[in-house]
């Protein structure tokens, strides 16, 4: 897709279109959405078509114009990442950027487990808050912070290595949510 927008933006200049953000053509969200949306119901046939597309972030800015539209278009967004890639955690999501507009409809009684919504939400707030301590501990040392703040750094990195890497391994929705009730639990987070 990355690779797509460059050539319309290469077209758009040579035409001397006016151009938009960064230089791509002011259509391109409309030429993006026309591609992404031509996936869908099949006539005739039960289901839906899912369409996975591949964006490269230019200089790793998930605020570029490619990735930015992308992620207005599409139902959610997976954020893959050099640097938990590199720490050899496997698939290496980024949690914190990754989306889906979708799960909020389709968690909780009568599809999954009633405690999934609090689950997720305690997993992402104590990850979020562990990834922000980690900038802290670049800046004053571990021995610089509190305990409670160690502990915190101590999930961060028991979800990656426990919870996010999966390697080849695969967990059904209620393993993972199990996993995660009980690293919360493991750390004394839980709500």
């Amino acid at each position: 897709m990355t690779n797509y927008c460059d050539a319309l933006r290469e077209i758009s200049t040579a035409r001397e279109e006016l151009p938009g953000r960064r230089g791509y053509p002011g259509y391109m969200y409309s030429d993006l959405a026309s591609l992404y949306e031509r996936t869908g119901r099949i006539r005739g046939k039960h289901g839906s078509v899912t369409m996975l597309p591949v964006v490269t972030m230019p200089e790793d800015d998930i605020t570029h114009p490619i990735p930015d539209l992308t992620g207005y278009i599409t139902e959610g967004q997976i954020v893959l990442s050099r640097e938990i890639h590199q720490r050899e955690i496997f698939p290496p999501v980024d949690v914190l950027p990754s989306l889906s507009r979708l799960m909020q409809k389709g968690i909780g009684e009568g599809r999954t487990r009633p405690d999934h919504r609090a689950i997720s939400n305690n997993l992402y707030k104590y990850y979020s808050r562990g990834r922000d301590l980690r900038r802290l501990e670049a800046i004053v040392g571990r021995d610089g912070m509190t305990e409670s703040d160690k502990q915190m750094l101590d999930f961060t990195d028991a979800f990656e290595r426990e919870f996010l890497h999966q390697g080849i391994l695969r967990r059904t929705v209620t393993e993972t949510l199990d996993a995660g009730l009980a690293l919360v639990q493991r750390f004394g987070l839980a709500s």
